[in-house]
């Protein structure tokens, strides 16, 4: 009875651990003016062709077993490269929109929830789409896709965008250029 009972906290302490991660508590909000500085590069163009279907069933044709293979598993390494680095720019969006939510102007706090918002939609999109690419190097015929991760990402690099030159309209061209 003990031991269930001590497994069954510790789970709970996980699970408000995990969420109070993918809310963002804990980190301190971020200027506008160092957004860019904190931001990762995300070559969209190019985790789409490590993720696209036909791209891997081209080199599956083209290439022996063998090395089909372990080139497939570096494909999905790199996409969950990406996956950690769109996640981490969620996160930093995230505080980005927290503190923007305080505004005393309601077109900016309305953007920055709408942000926030966004920003826990993708970090759990991006959650779960690791756990696909890590299932499919683990079974390397299953077909599971990233789907929509992509689309979350550029959605929510609108809305900090928009938050930006809701915020600060001098300095927007800095923030579109980041995210």
């Amino acid at each position: 009875m003990i031991p269930t009972l001590i497994l069954v906290v510790i789970a709970g302490l996980a699970l408000i651990f995990f969420l109070l991660r993918v809310r963002g508590f804990g980190v301190a909000p971020i200027e506008t003016s160092k957004l860019a500085e904190r931001l990762l590069a995300v070559d969209l163009d190019a985790f789409r062709n490590l993720v696209d279907p036909d791209e891997e069933q081209y080199l599956r044709e083209q290439l022996p077993p063998a090395e089909f293979r372990p080139i497939q598993r570096q494909r999905l390494r790199a996409a969950l490269d990406y996956i950690g680095g769109i996640s981490h720019n969620a996160a930093i969006l995230l505080h980005f929109g927290q503190a923007a939510r305080l505004s005393p102007d309601p077109r900016v706090a309305e953007a920055a929830r709408q942000l926030v918002d966004d920003a826990v939609r993708l970090r759990l999109y991006a959650l779960v789409a690791a756990a696909k690419l890590c299932a499919r190097m683990a079974l390397p015929g299953t077909v599971l896709e990233p789907a929509g991760i992509v689309d979350s990402y550029q959605s929510v690099s609108h809305r900090a965008a928009l938050l930006g030159r809701l915020q600060n309209p001098a300095k927007a061209a800095l923030i579109s250029k980041a995210v």
